[in-house]
C-alpha cells in the first residue's frame, strides 16, 4: 500500500487517507478551480479503487492461505507410505505470493491510469 511518503501517490490523495490532516485537505481542496478538483477527484478515486483491490486481495490470499495449510496438514497426516511430505507446506505460501503479486499488478494498473477524456 502506498505511504503517504511514496513517490507514486500525489501527496494531497495521500493526505485524504490521513484523518489528522482533514482540515488541512479541505482547506486546499476549497482553493481548487473547478478542473482542477476534477482532477484531484479522480486522483482520489483512483486511489480508493487501488487500495480496495488491494485489500480484497489480503483478504483471498489470507483465506487461501488457511484452505491451504489445512489440506496440507490433512495430505501430511494422511501420508503412509513414509515419503518426504513436508513440501506440501510450501505450496500455500507460494499460492499466496501468486495471489499478492496478481492483486498487487492489477491495484497498480488501476490506480495508475489516467482517465479516458484526459489522455495526452
Amino acid at each position: 500500500m502506498a505511504q503517504p511518503g511514496d513517490k507514486s501517490e500525489d501527496p494531497l490523495v495521500a493526505a485524504a487517507f490521513d484523518k489528522d490532516k482533514h482540515a488541512d485537505l479541505a482547506a486546499a481542496v476549497a482553493q481548487l478551480t473547478p478542473e482542477e478538483a476534477q482532477f484531484f477527484l479522480d486522483k482520489l478515486e483512483r486511489a480508493l479503487r487501488r487500495r480496495r483491490i488491494q485489500l480484497i486481495g489480503y483478504f483471498i490470499a489470507m483465506l487461501v492461505w488457511a484452505a491451504g495449510m489445512l489440506v496440507a496438514f490433512a495430505l501430511y497426516g494422511m501420508s503412509t507410505d513414509g515419503g518426504f511430505w513436508a513440501w506440501v507446506f510450501l505450496v500455500p505460501f507460494a499460492v499466496v505470493g501468486a495471489i499478492l503479486f496478481g492483486f498487487g499488478r492489477w491495484a497498480d494498473k488501476v490506480g495508475g491510469k489516467r482517465p479516458a477524456n484526459k489522455r495526452s
